[in-house]
C-alpha cells in the first residue's frame, strides 16, 4: 500500500475548490458515494474519521471539480496499491 501522497487533505481542498456542500455531496454522489450530506461535511472537515474508500470517493468528487477547470488534481487520495 502507497502511504498518503503529498497533496491537500479534504478540508483544504474543499476550502480551494469553493464548493458549497451541496455541490460537494452531489459530485460524491456521482462518483458512488452514499452518505448523507451532513457526513460528507463531517469527513471532509475531520470530525469523522472515513475509512479509505470514502475518503477516496470525496478526494476524487473535489479533484474532478479541479480537472473540470483545467487544473491539477491536488487532494490526496489514501491506501491505493502501488502497480508492479
Amino acid at each position: 500500500m502507497s502511504r498518503p501522497g503529498p497533496g491537500f487533505s479534504l478540508s483544504d481542498g474543499w476550502d480551494l475548490s469553493g464548493l458549497t456542500l451541496t455541490e460537494l455531496w452531489l459530485r460524491y454522489l456521482a462518483v458512488g458515494g452514499t452518505a448523507s450530506p451532513a457526513r460528507v461535511s463531517a469527513y471532509a472537515r475531520g470530525l469523522l474519521r472515513p475509512d479509505s474508500h470514502q475518503h477516496n470517493m470525496i478526494a476524487q468528487a473535489i479533484n474532478e471539480h479541479f480537472t473540470d477547470q483545467g487544473e491539477d488534481h491536488p487532494v490526496s487520495y489514501q491506501d491505493i496499491p502501488l502497480l508492479p
